[in-house]
């Protein structure tokens, strides 16, 4: 591990371009998820999705994290996180059925129903760089001068195949020390739909 100087202190607000990530050994040791909070229905969980060769499964109906030994099987997680990607357990990614739909203009607090229409789910690559188009594929925007990911100002119904349905808002990308891949997330449940 590299010793903090006063360069990389002042350098916090700077993140590593999105197609070199950082090797997890690298990572401070503190990098660890954070503790799941409850408010009444509302959840909140900050989510270490560091690791460049491993998904962290999401359980949203009571917000344990998951190992499932075949994601393509399970029926447990509704949520994956690797780095900058999220899929959920439906179409390719999955086999819950989860659907994805956006709802822009309102915060997570202001959602009280899923939307009509819009809904998505994982594809199949469609553009040939190798990665599934993912529902959740535009939570962020992407500064190319600095290379900083910062939510996009939208929350996500998602609801799946048994009926169950969440509204999620992604609220932050990097720690308090500016480590990246540190998912910040709130969530609560929504009438089905």
């Amino acid at each position: 591990m590299r010793p903090v100087t006063a360069l990389t202190t002042l350098c916090l607000g700077c993140a590593p371009d999105l197609r070199e990530d950082r090797a997890t050994d690298s990572l401070p040791p503190s990098a660890d998820t954070g503790a799941l909070f409850t408010d009444g229905d509302e959840r909140s969980l900050t989510v270490n999705a560091t690791a460049t060769d491993a998904w962290v499964y999401l359980s949203l109906s009571d917000g344990a994290l998951l190992s499932p030994a075949d994601p393509a099987q399970d029926l447990g997680w509704r949520l994956a996180l690797q780095r900058y990607n999220l899929a959920v357990s439906g179409g390719v990614s999955g086999p819950a059925g989860v659907e994805v739909a956006p709802v822009e203009g309102q915060s997570l607090d202001e959602v009280t129903a899923a939307p009509a229409d819009g809904w998505r789910t994982d594809l199949a690559d469609a553009d040939g760089d190798g990665v599934p188009e993912y529902a959740l594929g535009d939570w962020y925007v992407y500064d190319a001068t600095t290379h900083v990911l910062t939510p996009a100002d939208r929350v996500y119904a998602l609801c799946d195949g048994a009926g169950a349905c969440f509204k999620l808002a992604v609220e932050g990308y990097y720690d308090d020390a500016g480590t990246p891949a540190m998912v910040s997330l709130r969530w609560a449940p929504l009438p089905s739909r």
